[in-house]
């Protein structure tokens, strides 16, 4: 069972997060999380005692989060070979339509915080580890898993974003590259 101030903590990064979804990023103060989730400043700063600490504790809630979100679809694939890679493109589909704004300023604030970005890089080394045991080739699987960054990077920065009927054909090709049967 999760102690109090776990649940806490878990309640300040959940209201940070739709706060964020609701306001965008740069709207981000603790003051307003402090309001979103219903508490005092300075219960918030007991579990998180300045925006840095928010936003790296806010980092890793939302890839885990994802994490959990792509083990959950993992486990529904009746097909043991590339279940890894076919959930992370399927969750990663719906993350794009939904959490764009979220993940521009994480990515952002990471570039500021060495801490943010430690964690950040952990994180994606875990997901590279599941790729890479997923019973395919692993070149395959890292180029799945470099073509959904670049994905994502696309969209975030709006850089020649893919229009839904092209982004919906790379998705697809990404699933059938996890279907190939090549060797390694």
């Amino acid at each position: 069972m999760e102690s109090k101030a776990t649940i806490k903590r878990q309640h300040i990064l959940k209201s940070a997060k739709e706060f964020i979804l609701k306001n965008g990023f740069n709207e981000l103060t603790l003051d307003s999380v402090a309001t979103q989730a219903g508490i005092s400043k300075g219960g918030l700063l007991y579990h998180f005692p300045n925006k840095e600490a928010l936003l790296i504790g806010l980092a890793q809630y939302i890839f885990e989060e994802f994490i959990t979100l792509i083990e959950d679809q993992a486990k529904k694939d009746p097909l043991e070979k590339g279940k890894w890679c076919r959930a992370l493109i399927e969750v990663t589909k719906k993350d794009l339509e939904h959490n764009t704004e979220l993940y521009v300023g994480i990515i952002a604030a990471s570039m500021l915080s060495p801490d943010l970005l430690k964690s950040m890089s952990q994180i994606y080394q875990f997901m590279q580890n599941k790729v890479d045991q997923d019973g395919i080739n692993p070149v395959t699987a890292t180029i799945i898993r470099l073509a959904i960054d670049g994905l994502y990077y696309s969209e975030f920065f709006n850089i020649a974003p893919l229009d839904d009927k092209l982004r919906e054909k790379v998705f697809q090709q990404l699933i059938n590259m996890t279907k190939k049967e090549d060797s390694f």
